[in-house]
């Protein structure tokens, strides 16, 4: 015997099948991010007991070099199940906050990988503070930073400005690679978008994923601009608070920093 389900009711069904699909691969998600950090703690530790040991100053600095990109590594499997079950677990939680905090992380985040690939990487301080989720920003800024050193390269540069726009502040990530064609800019984006790319195939783009998908829960507009051969700016938007120190605070903020 069979039942015939109205259209609407197929639609329901479809819904439901795919909102268990969904949350079984969260799960999946969960898990596999948890296993996979356990032995990334051991490779870790690993690496730092022996750069405390008495090696040769080339082989720690490799070393150093390991450490950081595991530790990197391990970020972003946070990222990664947070972004799997955000619908569940992940609210953001916006407050003031200083602006060169982050900054400060992100560079501590990159500074070893930037100087190993030969990329000019330019950080500085505000002077401002945003009202932001920080754990949320620093997971933006991460991700676009470590995007745009892999894809300025060698002899490359890396900028982050920061631009006054009325009572709110434009951030954005720039790099000199080789551009995204003007045909892939609207999905570069999504979830794999970054196949087929040309000069974006090293991965999956989950990390562009992840910038675009936090930044919708912070309710922080962002935007992608890119002509090829010159490189690709990512920008968000937040809200601007004033500074973070008593002087007043430029209408352009320039990063100069050292490397």
């Amino acid at each position: 015997m069979s039942v015939q389900i109205p259209i609407s009711g197929q639609a329901e069904e479809a819904r439901i099948v795919a909102e268990r699909s969904r949350q079984a691969m969260a799960r999946l998600m969960a898990v596999a991010g948890h296993d996979l950090k356990q032995p990334i703690q051991v490779a870790t530790l690993s690496i730092a007991l022996a750069i405390g040991e008495s090696i040769p100053a080339r082989a720690a600095k490799r070393l150093m070099i390991a450490l950081d990109a595991m530790r990197r590594l391990n970020s972003e499997l946070d990222d990664i199940a947070r972004l799997s079950q955000q619908h569940i677990a992940t609210l953001p939680r916006p407050r003031s906050v200083d602006l060169d905090e982050i900054l400060a992380e992100v560079e501590r985040d990159w500074r070893v990988y930037a100087d190993a690939s030969g990329t000019a990487l330019e950080i500085g301080p505000s002077g401002v503070r945003v009202e932001t989720d920080p754990a949320m920003l620093r997971t933006i800024l991460r991700n676009l930073v470590g995007n745009a050193i892999r894809h300025a390269g060698p002899r490359g540069q890396v900028s982050i400005s920061c631009r006054r726009r009325g009572d709110r502040l434009r951030i954005s990530v720039r790099d000199d690679g080789d551009g995204i064609p003007v045909a892939h800019l609207s999905r570069i984006l999504d979830a794999f978008g970054r196949c087929g790319v040309p000069g974006h195939d090293d991965g999956l783009g989950l990390g562009l994923t992840i910038v675009r998908q936090t930044a919708e829960l912070l309710h922080h507009p962002l935007s992608v601009r890119s002509v090829e051969n010159e490189g690709s700016t990512f920008s968000i938007e937040l809200p601007l608070l004033g500074p973070s120190l008593p002087q007043a605070i430029d209408a352009d903020f320039a990063r100069t920093g050292s490397n």
